[in-house]
């Protein structure tokens, strides 16, 4: 999509009207218990304060999403509910896992793990807008593409992890806000430092790495905190998937009360699959697109950690993103096989993947 803001996002909400309808039709029952949830003293006050900050520092990103609703016909405050609802403390389905990897290559590989309902759906879109550096992402159509992967034409990926914020930092905004005008900056450094000076209410984990530095870093955003953990030659693959490793005083932790059960199987769920993570070995040469690949996508738990949507876990893998930053290479694998690649440069700005 390419021209100017408001058209951009209009034409995608008409493009997309059928898929985006249909997602709320989906959702519609998860959209209910969060009208409720919302009309709650405590829902109300945690809405009107994320709200507050969502208007007053990202009013241009709420305006993407309102030209989007206007597009697709649908009100805009069904999908601002959908795009808030991590950031509000009610339960969310938890997937994703991600690589970052920094010696002699830099590589940044991503599982987009979610509901079976998204099969088909999930899509790969390029946002030219005037005045902005290309970026392309996986879009769930509905939302602000930011919260699977992305690449931008200033020469950073990453992949993005969602946290279940327990207990949400009531002076932050929402998180696909502030994960959407990140986009534009120009370094890791800079990406680094606009995350530590812009809380969400709820929480990402970025695995970020950077094609002109070779570097990497795995940077936890959640409730107002920050932690930064950087790669190294030294200590060059680092693993994330659903639960806060770094952050001292974690607020995913699951409390007493309704959600209690489901979430701490979430909770379990994703340290198990961390385990897997942690257990890989590289081994001595530097390892190949192919090996992320693999590591990714061999087995599901308790072997690795492609989903299959299959006896307790409801999610399933919908795709895989290997980047390979030193080498220009990105590589898309989708949950039946089929394997495209291209060169970051070119797929960052829009040119179609050969398969």
């Amino acid at each position: 999509m390419e021209g100017a803001r408001h058209e951009v996002f209009r034409s995608l909400g008409q493009w997309a009207r059928t898929d985006i309808q249909a997602a709320l039709t989906e959702s519609a029952p998860d959209l209910d218990v969060m009208r409720r949830w919302a009309a709650t003293v405590e829902g109300t006050a945690y809405f009107r304060a994320v709200m507050a900050a969502t208007e007053l520092y990202y009013g241009t990103q709420l305006a993407e999403l309102a030209a989007l609703a206007d597009g697709a016909g649908v009100p805009v405050e069904d999908l601002l509910l959908t795009s808030l609802r991590g950031d509000l403390g009610t339960a969310a389905r938890m997937g994703c896992s991600d690589l970052a990897w920094r010696r002699a290559t830099t590589v940044v590989a991503h599982n987009e793990d979610g509901d079976p309902l998204l099969d088909g759906r999930l899509m790969l879109l390029t946002l030219l807008v005037e005045g902005e550096a290309a970026v392309t992402a996986l879009w769930y159509p509905g939302t602000l593409p930011v919260n699977a992967f992305v690449a931008t034409g200033r020469g950073l990926a990453w992949g993005i992890n969602h946290i279940p914020a327990v207990h949400p930092y009531p002076g932050g905004a929402g998180r696909h806000f502030v994960a959407r005008a990140l986009q534009q900056a120009t370094t890791l450094d800079e990406a680094v430092a606009y995350l530590q000076t812009h809380p969400s209410a709820g929480g990402f984990t970025y695995t970020i790495a950077e094609r002109a530095s070779g570097r990497a870093a795995v940077v936890e955003a959640v409730a107002g905190q920050v932690s930064v953990i950087e790669a190294t030659p030294d200590d060059p693959l680092h693993w994330h998937t659903n639960h806060l490793r770094h952050i001292p005083r974690p607020p995913d932790l699951p409390p007493a009360g309704p959600q209690a059960d489901e979430l701490r199987d979430r909770y379990a769920e994703s340290v198990a699959r961390g385990r897997v993570m942690s257990s890989l070995t590289p081994g001595p040469t530097e390892p190949s697109s192919t090996w992320f690949l693999q590591a990714l996508t061999s087995a599901p738990l308790p072997h690795g950690v492609y989903r299959v949507a299959a006896g307790p876990d409801p999610l399933m893998t919908l795709c895989t993103v290997i980047a390979d930053m030193s080498n220009d290479r990105i590589t898309i694998r989708s949950n039946t096989g089929q394997t495209a690649t291209c060169a970051l440069t070119d797929f960052a700005h829009g040119v179609p993947v050969d398969s």
